[in-house]
């Protein structure tokens, strides 16, 4: 049991035997003390906080609403490109291609869709 407290002391004694500086940090200058009290102070800093954040909520809900739009765009022009025979699919795959002008029969394309026998 004795050796217990003696390991207490060797720890304590290493920790205050380790050097430590002695510099001050400097004080803040880029942030100017507030006229307000510390509670008007918390409200007004939550309240900005909270307008922030309606407006980046808005910012991106307005992204996705034109990414929507955007999507449905190009949806619509490559649906149009392969119903007029401009494009074409894979049978297996999403995406679209490009035919070259007089070279469909060699896709061999049925309702848009290459390899549609």
């Amino acid at each position: 049991m004795s050796g217990f407290f003696n390991l207490g002391r060797l720890v304590t004694k290493a920790v205050k035997s380790i050097p430590r500086s002695k510099k001050v940090s400097p004080d803040i200058k880029s942030v100017k003390p507030t006229k307000l009290s510390v509670k008007e102070s918390l409200k007004k800093t939550r309240g900005d906080e909270y307008i922030k954040r309606i407006r980046k909520l808005d910012e991106g809900r307005k992204k996705v609403s034109e990414g929507k739009k955007m999507m449905k765009e190009g949806q619509k022009i490559r649906k149009k490109m392969k119903d007029t025979g401009k494009a074409f699919q894979f049978k297996t795959g999403k995406s679209y291609h490009a035919i070259e002008p007089g070279e469909a029969k060699k896709y061999r394309i049925k309702e848009g869709i290459a390899g549609g026998d």
